[in-house]
């Protein structure tokens, strides 16, 4: 069984036999066109955390952690967050390391006034 995925530059790859049997036995099992759906659901999400795998670490998404944080700094610094950052993890820290020394002082001094 083969199986491609499909695209500008689409990747065509081939399942070994036990998988390809266990594959089609499972979908089999789906009697109805919604579970049927869910299956592929369930393909598409399990490809996409293999294919993240596959990435070179400078083109792994950044993680939501990140976001919020850089969201956090752009918001309190006034800056704009670029749309690398929002795209690649590397680009994401970048932006963080430039500006976390400044927002933390920032942030810092501005929780200090109100406690004061």
């Amino acid at each position: 069984m083969h199986i491609t995925v499909a695209g500008e530059d689409s990747v065509t790859f081939t399942l070994d036999e036990s998988i390809s049997q266990a594959w089609l036995q499972q979908q089999l099992r789906r009697d109805s066109p919604a579970s049927r759906i869910d299956l592929v659901d369930r393909l598409a999400a399990c490809l996409t955390t293999s294919m993240l795998q596959c990435l070179d670490a400078d083109l792994v998404p950044p993680t939501a952690s990140q976001i919020i944080y850089a969201t956090d700094i752009a918001r309190e610094l006034g800056v704009s967050l670029p749309y690398e950052a929002l795209r690649h993890r590397s680009a994401m820290s970048e932006f963080i390391g430039r500006y976390v020394e400044t927002f933390r002082h920032r942030h810092t001094r501005r929780v200090g006034a109100k406690g004061d």
